[in-house]
């Protein structure tokens, strides 16, 4: 096994993948490693979307949501067999937000979006364009496009893209220390390999400040907020190829997505917890889920509805505000004290906007890689 190494990247999800693929493209060594498989954990565990956020507006994230809505046309370029639009209906209703507010918030999203190949957002008259779906007082509604996806195999086929490029990709291995020095990094792994490399990115998502203080040893300067979000899938709700966006009355909203061709997937709840480890949904959870439903569609469900369930553990970026309001951008923290080797740690971040991440880095990066960080690719080869 080879143990030198320009980058090591600790952590297998979107965005370590992504970043190992990018690096590996422009020439760099590249070694990532996970305890687990690719793609195993939170990158596995989404509402399965590549879509601009556009909840999101009402927090006046328009930086973001515009780069996700460029992103989900890249994605949609770049990952067309994993990829495909699919409208989202979002019903009226007058004890929410209003219809005008709506139709603002959609002509800014397709406004945002700038020119795409993606259909613009229209209202629709629920009775007549969808029949016998919804409850008779939902007549009107909204139409707008986002991109479902399989976000595993999206985060495999980042890390095959990697190995073409000749980045060593190892999964099930745990990191159990590393030595740091002027000039690179020991990484010590479970199996008693040894591997050097110049730059260390810790890529862990949920466990992000957990591998600082616990394998990196220094003191972590961000804070994270761990949201646990949760999914139920049932068989389908209905027959056509739509989705539907549902407000509650607490001001969130959850998805009802057609889901491998005999199902409805719903979700997701947003529950604060302590740790990332094992997360599954709770009683509370479902109950919320199934109800959010019930208040719309005619077909009502109940928990023995229910074929399976998923949860996953989101690590937002700690605003201290509430967690339908704290932000889903990524933030990057570089460590280079005392003239020591390089340590990049990715705070936050969503599944539509990995690649950019993964761009964003050698911009972070450039003082320390100055022949590798020249121009971008991943938005123009396939995976």
């Amino acid at each position: 096994m080879r143990n030198n190494f320009d980058l090591f990247i600790i952590g297998g999800g979107i965005n370590g993948a992504g970043i190992a693929r990018d690096a590996s493209g422009r020439g760099l060594k590249v070694c990532l490693a996970d305890k687990g498989e690719i793609g195993g954990a939170t990158s596995s565990w989404s509402t399965k979307l590549i879509h601009g956020g556009l909840r999101y507006l009402e927090n006046y994230e328009f930086k973001l949501v515009r780069e996700s809505l460029k992103e989900r046309e890249v994605i949609l370029h770049i990952a067309p067999d994993i990829t495909k639009p699919i409208p989202f209906i979002i019903p009226y209703s007058k004890k929410m937000r209003p219809a005008w507010l709506i139709k603002v918030g959609l002509i800014l999203y397709d406004f945002l979006a700038g020119k795409s190949v993606i259909s613009k957002s229209k209202s629709i008259n629920l009775f007549k364009e969808y029949p016998n779906i919804l409850k008779n007082k939902f007549i009107k509604g909204f139409q707008y496009y986002d991109v479902q996806v399989d976000d595993k195999k999206l985060t495999q086929l980042n890390a095959q893209g990697a190995k073409k490029n000749r980045a060593l990709i190892l999964e099930n291995t745990k990191v159990n220390n590393v030595e740091r020095f002027k000039d690179h990094w020991n990484i010590f792994l479970e199996s008693g390999q040894v591997i050097t490399a110049k730059i260390l990115i810790n890529a862990t998502g949920p466990w992000i400040n957990e591998v600082i203080k616990d394998i990196i040893k220094i003191k972590s300067k961000k804070s994270i907020r761990l949201v646990k979000g949760s999914h139920i899938i049932i068989k389908k709700l209905y027959d056509e190829e739509i989705a539907f966006t549902l407000q509650n009355e607490d001001k969130r909203i959850i998805f009802v997505i057609p889901y491998k061709e005999k199902y409805s997937l719903i979700g997701t709840t947003e529950v604060e917890v302590k740790s990332p480890e094992n997360p599954k949904i709770n009683e509370e959870e479902i109950k919320y889920l199934i109800q959010s439903a019930n208040n719309y569609f005619i077909k009502q469900i109940n928990s023995s509805d229910i074929i399976d369930t998923y949860a996953g553990i989101r690590p937002l970026i700690e605003d201290f505000k509430e967690a339908t309001k704290v932000t889903r951008d990524y933030i990057f923290d570089l460590n280079v004290d005392d003239q020591l080797s390089p340590l990049l740690s990715i705070y936050g971040g969503k599944l539509t906007t990995y690649r950019k991440l993964s761009d964003k880095v050698f911009d972070e990066l450039k003082l320390f890689l100055p022949s590798h960080t020249g121009k971008s690719w991943t938005d123009k080869e396939k995976l």
